[in-house]
């Protein structure tokens, strides 16, 4: 111990000295380094000062400029002159501060900076007020105008100068500020430096001080050093036993944790987590861990959170524990929990949180079970209670008010049945109970009781339900007696009308013994009566009438179906006629009812004289009657059977009833089942009530419908419509609804007659074809702006070299030799087979796409073959091919179209010509046919047969059907020594299927081909439909008269064209014919242009950047003195539809590129002449 306290002394010592040179270090240090903070802490509010004055004044500068634009620039001027006067204030201090070499203090300005500080504020918010009220965007030119002047006047004034004086006065103090702030910085650092290596000093000095008083004490703490370790080793040894207790503590409370199906939760007022126990399968929002030291709110929706914290405030104001229920959707799920608000102290709560969502599932069948038991004894009719031996009432298990001796609203339960019944009743029912226990069998009796003054009948059954009391169950039975009363009475009148019948009957059996005869009052056969083993029907009857009578007996109970027949029987010498009934009683007995149609007979035998003499009256309506009753018949089948394979229902409103009787297929169409308690017509015919009908409408198709059909029944409106109904399973269907008007003798409507059948099928695929025809539409327009462009972008250079080489041919640039104009030559035949390849491309996607309408007109076969074999016979003479006709005398005119029907023509040449071998033949040969190919019952099967045969190459039997398909060749050798596309054929059998022909093709290879086209040949005129169609091959001109005149140095020509090449082919080519060239590469320079020169004439491309040539053309005829001047469209769009726009744009002509350079010069000569003829009017010229 003693050693103890001289290592604590020497500790003490050495940590005494430590801490006392430490702490002088520090004490010295931190003088200095407090000196310096202080001064940096003034430089710098110094500094803000500056800054914030800076920025008050440049943020006044652009709101003062903004001024002319306020609501309220007087008050502006006001606020801003205020602060000036404040800034102005506190720099002539500053100023006063520095000529007089003072240091700049802020507790020197602090009067002025409390006043500044309020204008400040005040100036601010009154800036931000009027210009929030601010609308420059919006405001009217003439606003702007006049806020510009007034933002030049203020510029102008005094206030305005000073803003911008004002930076330039204060730039020097703040210059100042931050070198002062600098230079505190730097003094702040050292003395933080100085301060830190004082107090290292001090601390070094004092560990060497303790060292020495440690070196004395060494010993003494070494002894002390094994002391201490023999009780840290026993220490640790408790420690461990410790340990282990814990563990098992904490295992034991987790286990405990785990077993409780809650979770707890400690929460402050404030609503934030605490801390959480919870069971790891309880269901929470988000990770449990996470949730501590969050608020209520983030984790539960804001009205679970808000209840939860109203709860905590009331635990903590009344002390005592809340309880309440909620509902919580956890990953899709509905938790029901249950939630116990529990104060722990005075700031803080447990809130214990109880997944109850199964026993909620529970208590909810438990209540839906209970719920239908008593459904079920409701619906019982019975009287039903218990009653112990004693006669008192225990429970009444059914009362229906059809009781009225046990009223519902009254308690009979713990009365004795005594006071409640009357005397008799009641020793009655003293009876059956105690023979009921005493029996333990159920006991049946009747009763009479009144009730209300009358008598009611009810049947008692009486059960031993436990060892002392019963169950007795009371039915009213007043109804069944009287109809056993009923059925006794009508017994008895049955009985009254058999006897006093005319009829005879007799119950037989099977093998023909009488069992019972009655009445026959008026049947002269006298046959035995009452009722006799004896009496077999061969006693009664002669030998063929008695087997006829057992045959048909025997048939009604085969068949279990009504026998009838007649007999002829003599009687004691009286011939009499009966009709004989068999009726099947069981499989062993019939009824046989006897009547004598004696009488009937000689009536029939008289109207039969009487209707052979009006048959021969009637004989010829008969017939047409008969032919009308066929008819209806028919019709009323056809009807019959549309309605069935319709699936069309019929109905009909009785108006004045307001019931509708509908069939079979209504229900099917209303998704509603028959219902056994409405009355029916037929037995596929039933009344239903109008609500059942308007219910089952659609919300937002029931008042129109409804409408409707008032109108119709007041004959105001037809009944045609289409409405929606909605199944009871929900789905909606569509319903087509006629409805005729009947009226009764006097005109007034009786009721509406109509069919109903289901168009949701109908109305889907409309749906769906909408969408598929939008989709086709789309594809369509996808597909032509490809064609469009793809014709554009072929065209334009296919322009430049078609024109530049016919520029190069006409010598515009100079002579040329033989050689030289061969290759141009060659250079023509391959543009001009480009230019045909994509004539052909379009020509196919048009009429593809329907876009292609023929012009009907009369056309000469002969000088439609004539007119095409023009086009063929100089390649056919190159190969020494003979060409030969044969076209008879008298062809009639065809009606066709002739540019589409010759390009066939040429089509089918050019092929026999390219495919015919040097010296072969080529035939074209026009005779009449008749097909029955092509039914067609508008127009009579004659047809005119056009053949081209020749003495080619042939084709294969396999490969005629790829021929006409479009790009493609039978061979792909012959398409590298035969040049084409495959197109050619292709054209051929769609121009001539849209005539209304067919195509015909007979090869053999190596022998020759026939192609035969049938066209229609119509006697008579078909009705000619002119269309204005496209025309690729030659330019659409609006025509004028047309007077050439030379001189074309004088006009001038506006070129609007973008494409370099171009303008370069068509400006020399013009130029060198004499005219004047003006270039625009837009719309709006051609524009400018056009306005400024006013050409004579002016070529527009339509495809341009910036305007197209279509806007500006429209441009250009606004101006009243361009009006007039020729516009022609030179473009490479050439789709259905491209020159339409061109000439509704405004252009006088269209012609498609390539542009041919001497076509283009006629056109603009002959447009150029119709000019000079409009400047000189003939007077003769209307």
């Amino acid at each position: 111990m003693l050693i103890s306290k001289q290592i604590v002394f020497g500790y003490a010592i050495a940590l005494g000295i430590t801490c006392l040179g430490t702490s002088t270090g520090l004490v010295v240090g931190n003088y200095s380094y407090q000196e310096a903070l202080q001064s940096n802490k003034a430089i710098a509010q110094e500094r803000k000062f500056l800054n914030t004055l800076q920025l008050d004044i440049l943020y006044n500068r652009p709101a003062k400029q903004l001024s002319p634009y306020l609501s309220d620039p007087e008050g502006f001027r006001r606020e801003s002159g205020r602060l000036l006067d404040r800034i102005q204030k506190i720099l002539t201090a500053l100023e006063a501060h520095n000529s007089l070499g003072a240091h700049l203090t802020i507790e020197g300005l602090h009067p002025l900076l409390q006043e500044y500080e309020v204008d400040v504020r005040k100036f601010k918010q009154t800036t931000q007020e009027l210009i929030d009220r601010l609308d420059v965007l919006t405001a009217s030119p003439k606003t702007l105008k006049e806020a510009e002047s007034q933002l030049i006047e203020l510029v102008k004034t005094k206030d305005f100068l000073k803003f911008i004086d004002f930076p330039d006065r204060l730039s020097p103090f703040t210059e100042l500020a931050l070198q002062r702030e600098y230079d505190s910085e730097v003094a702040l650092n050292q003395s933080r430096v100085l301060r830190d290596q004082i107090v290292i000093a001090s601390l070094i000095l004092s560990i060497v001080i303790a060292s020495l008083f440690a070196i004395n004490t060494s010993k003494a703490i070494a002894q002390e050093q094994t002391n201490t370790n023999q009780k840290l080793q026993e220490q640790l040894i408790e420690f461990k036993r410790s340990e282990d207790a814990l563990q098992k503590s904490e295992a034991h409370q987790r286990a405990l944790i785990s077993a409780i199906p809650d979770i707890i939760a400690r929460i402050n007022r404030e609503g934030i987590y605490l801390e959480f126990v919870a069971n790891p399968n309880f269901f929470v929002v988000g990770n449990i861990l996470e949730l501590v030291g969050t608020h209520i709110y983030e984790s539960l929706p804001p009205p679970l959170a808000q209840r939860r914290i109203d709860c905590i405030d009331l635990a903590l104001q009344t002390r005592s524990m809340q309880v309440y229920e909620q509902d919580l959707s956890i990953d899709g799920r509905t938790q029901i929990e249950e939630v116990r608000i529990v104060p722990y102290n005075d700031d803080e709560v447990l809130a214990l949180i109880r997944d109850i969502s199964d026993r909620k599932q529970v208590e909810l069948a438990l209540a839906a079970s209970e719920a239908q038991s008593r459904a079920v004894l409701s619906a019982i009719p019975d009287l039903m209670f218990r009653i112990g031996a004693d006669g008192i009432y225990r429970e009444f298990v059914t009362q229906p008010r059809d009781f009225a001796m046990f009223s519902p609203e009254i308690s009979l339960s713990g009365q004795s049945m005594e006071n409640i019944l009357p005397i008799d009743v009641a020793q009655r029912q003293f009876h059956y109970l105690r023979k009921a226990i005493e029996t333990d069998e159920l006991q049946i009796y009747e009763q009479t009781v009144q009730v209300d003054g009358r008598l009611q009948d009810e049947e008692v059954r009486v059960i031993k339900s436990g060892e002392d009391e019963v169950l007795f169950m009371i039915r009213d039975i007043s109804d069944r007696k009287r109809v056993e009363a009923s059925l006794k009475q009508s017994e008895l009148t049955n009985r009254v009308i058999i006897e006093t019948m005319p009829d005879l009957l007799i119950h037989m059996d099977r093998h023909g013994n009488y069992i019972k005869i009655s009445g026959g009052n008026n049947v002269r056969v006298k046959e035995l009566s009452g009722t006799s083993d004896e009496i077999d029907i061969y006693r009664v009857l002669p030998r063929n009438l008695a087997e006829k009578r057992l045959y048909y007996a025997n048939q009604a109970i085969l068949s279990k179906k009504l026998q009838i027949y007649e007999q002829f029987i003599d009687v004691d010498g009286y011939l009499c006629y009966e009709e004989v009934r068999v009726a099947p009683l069981n499989d062993r007995e019939v009824l046989i009812i006897i009547r004598d149609i004696t009488d009937r007979k000689e009536a029939e035998e008289q109207l039969y004289q009487l209707n052979q003499e009006l048959e021969a009256k009637v004989k010829e309506r008969t017939v047409e009657l008969q032919e009308r009753e066929i008819q209806l018949q028919k019709l009323s089948e056809r009807l019959a059977l549309s309605l069935k394979s319709g699936a069309i229902g019929t109905w009909e409103w009785d108006i004045g009833q307001n019931a509708i009787l509908w069939d079979e297929r209504m229900y099917e169409l209303y998704g509603v089942s028959k219902s056994s308690n409405l009355p029916t017509v037929t037995e596929s015919i039933q009344i239903v009530s109008y609500d059942i009908w308007s219910e089952s409408l659609h919300p937002d198709d029931r008042m129109p419908t409804v409408t409707l059909l008032q109108q119709a029944a007041l004959g105001q409106a037809e009944y045609d419509t289409e409405f929606r109904v909605v199944h009871p399973d929900g789905s909606i269907h569509f319903i087509k609804a006629f409805g005729m008007l009947v009226r009764d003798a006097h005109g007034n409507p009786q009721s509406i007659i109509g069919v109903n059948f289901d168009i949701s099928d109908r109305k889907r695929a409309e749906t769906q074809l909408q969408k598929t025809n939008e989709e086709l539409i789309r594809a369509t327009r996808l597909k032509d702006e490809f064609l469009a462009n793809m014709s554009h972008e072929l065209r334009t250079p296919l322009n430049a070299i078609l024109g530049m080489n016919e520029g190069l041919k006409e010598q515009v640039y100079g002579s040329l030799n033989e050689r030289q104009l061969q290759s141009l030559q060659t250079v023509e035949r391959s543009g001009l087979h480009l230019l045909e390849l994509i004539n052909d491309i379009l020509d196919l996607a048009k009429i593809e796409s329907g876009q292609v309408e023929l012009e009907y007109t009369p056309v000469s076969v002969f000088h439609l073959c004539q007119s095409s074999l023009v086009f063929v016979r100089q390649q056919a003479q190159k190969k020494h091919i003979q060409i030969e006709t044969k076209l008879p005398l008298g062809l009639p005119d065809l009606m066709v179209d002739e540019r589409r029907i010759r390009q066939v023509l040429i089509n089918l040449l050019n092929n026999a010509v390219k495919f015919t071998l040097e010296g072969g033949l080529i035939s074209l040969e026009v005779k009449q046919v008749y097909s029955d190919a092509i039914n067609d019952n508008s127009h009579p099967h004659q047809f005119l047969r056009i053949s081209i045969v020749d003495t080619g190459i042939g084709i294969s039997s396999e490969n005629v059907k790829k021929l006409f398909q479009p790009f493609i060749q039978v061979d792909s050798a012959l398409n590298r020594r035969y040049e084409g596309t495959g197109l050619g054929l292709a054209l051929v059998k769609r121009i001539v299927e849209l005539h209304g022909g067919q195509v015909g093709l007979t090869s053999q290879l190596g022998v020759g081909s026939c192609f035969m086209i049938d066209l229609p040949y119509i006697s008579s005129s078909l009705p000619s439909k002119i269309i204005a169609v496209d025309r690729v091959a030659a330019p659409l001109v609006i025509e004028k008269p047309s007077i050439c005149k030379s001189g074309n140095a004088s006009h001038l020509i506006l070129l609007v064209e973008d494409n370099e090449t171009n303008i370069r082919i068509v400006s020399d080519y013009l130029q060198s014919d004499g005219y004047r060239i003006l270039l625009a590469k837009n719309g709006l320079e051609a524009i400018a242009l056009a306005k400024t020169h006013h050409p004579d004439l002016i070529l527009m491309d339509i495809q341009m950047p910036i305007m197209d040539g279509l806007e500006a053309t429209k441009q250009i005829r606004l101006d009243p003195q361009l009006l007039h001047t020729p516009i022609i469209a030179l473009t490479a769009l050439v789709m259905a539809g491209d020159r339409d726009r061109c000439l509704a744009a405004g252009a006088s002509a269209y012609l498609p590129k390539p542009v041919k350079l001497k076509e283009l010069s006629l056109n603009i000569q002959k447009f150029l002449n119709n000019n000079t003829l409009r400047s000189n009017p003939n007077p003769e010229e209307s």
